[in-house]
């Protein structure tokens, strides 16, 4: 009796669940549907590709949504049980709140576990996919990169367009900056080509198509100036117009050489990178750090959830996904301000991040902890 009992009531919460991944994925990914349809219908990239890099970018999704999914898969199965005086019945069967509360929780574990490889392993590997991925893409179409009326940093240079033609490959209105400061060694020697001058300098042409190759991008502009002012004389401007101007854009190393984020090293690399960055006192360790700590809090929260979700959940006397979901999203509101200031705290060095950053899980596990052992005694 006690199994039926048990399978009836993870059933209704794995449907819950299930609902709650979906739906609390879909708010999550909303911004990303009108990226990806961008560059299906404006930027002309490969269907296949595409759905590659959606497939990539659904673990860091997955991250956040599957606490959620819980806390909200608690509610409204237990809610709907409570609405409908089934937990009434089952305890005048005689089962107390304990038998009819633990195979989720057990669940909830189940969930921390997979989590806990999840995070620390497998979406790492996934965002490095997805980071390659889409170098591979600007690589092969460089003005997937580009929008219309906005700065977009290739290579050394900065370009802006007032049009972009993904499919002739062309930028109308076009404006080419090369700043001092991101002059680099590589291009320390003598040479008459303006692109390689190191100091600041821009080239404004009406049009310039751009063509692939494996080791970069050639720009093609036309009708248009270059201009140089040197910062110690602003009287002396050099200006040279043009009818076609040509140069070259290395890319062939960006896939190699690309730097890898926190987010795409696991976990075992990641406490490397922690400790050489501490040794050698660089700031940056905080982000990787902070990064580090964010896996093990996610990896908990579902279970943290749930215990907190249970006797909420057992207490609502109306039926509705309604109620569920805003319960849910109140509690997902409170949890995440604190940990916004909790981050901020410990990046501020105000507390260590290694203590404070746990200060939303403390909180929400002990006010979820204190109703739940209140219910028991019931």
């Amino acid at each position: 009796m006690i199994k039926k009992i048990h399978l009836y009531i993870i059933k209704e919460f794995l449907y819950s669940f299930i609902l709650g991944i979906v739906v609390f994925s879909f708010l999550l990914m909303l911004n990303l549907v009108f990226e990806f349809t961008d560059l299906l219908i404006e930027k002309g990239i490969a269907v296949l590709a595409a759905v590659k890099m959606f497939a990539f970018f659904l673990p860091s999704i997955l991250t956040l949504s599957i606490p959620m999914a819980a806390l909200f898969g608690v509610l409204f199965s237990y809610g709907r049980l409570s609405s409908n005086n089934e937990i009434r019945a089952m305890k005048a069967a005689g089962f107390d709140y304990k038998t009819l509360t633990m195979p989720i929780i057990f669940f909830g574990l189940i969930i921390s576990f997979f989590l806990v490889f999840f995070n620390h392993f497998l979406a790492p590997r996934l965002n490095s996919n997805l980071k390659v991925n889409f170098e591979q893409i600007i690589t092969k179409k460089p003005l997937v990169k580009f929008n219309e009326k906005s700065i977009t940093k290739l290579g050394e240079y900065k370009i802006y367009s007032n049009k972009v033609d993904n499919t002739k490959n062309t930028l109308i209105g076009v404006s080419i900056y090369k700043f001092e400061n991101d002059y680099t060694a590589a291009n320390n020697e003598k040479t008459i080509l303006p692109q390689n001058d190191k100091e600041t300098w821009r080239i404004t042409a009406a049009s310039a198509t751009v063509k692939t190759y494996a080791t970069g991008a050639q720009l093609t502009l036309y009708k248009g100036y270059w201009q140089k002012i040197s910062p110690s004389d602003m009287t002396n401007l050099t200006h040279a117009t043009f009818r076609t101007y040509s140069f070259f854009v290395p890319l062939g190393n960006t896939i190699e050489s690309y730097n890898i984020g926190p987010s795409e090293l696991p976990s075992p690399k990641l406490i490397k990178t922690i400790k050489q960055y501490k040794k050698q006192k660089f700031k940056l360790f905080m982000i990787y750090l902070r990064n580090y700590w964010i896996r093990w809090i996610f990896a908990i929260t579902p279970i943290i959830f749930i215990v907190m979700a249970l006797p909420i959940g057992i207490c609502i006397s109306k039926d509705g996904k309604a109620l569920s979901f805003s319960l849910s999203l109140g509690i997902v509101i409170i949890y995440y301000t604190l940990f916004a200031i909790s981050i901020s705290l410990g990046e501020k060095e105000y507390i260590p991040l290694g203590i404070i950053i746990w200060l939303p899980n403390l909180i929400i596990g002990s006010v979820g902890l204190y109703l739940f052992v209140k219910m028991v005694k019931k």
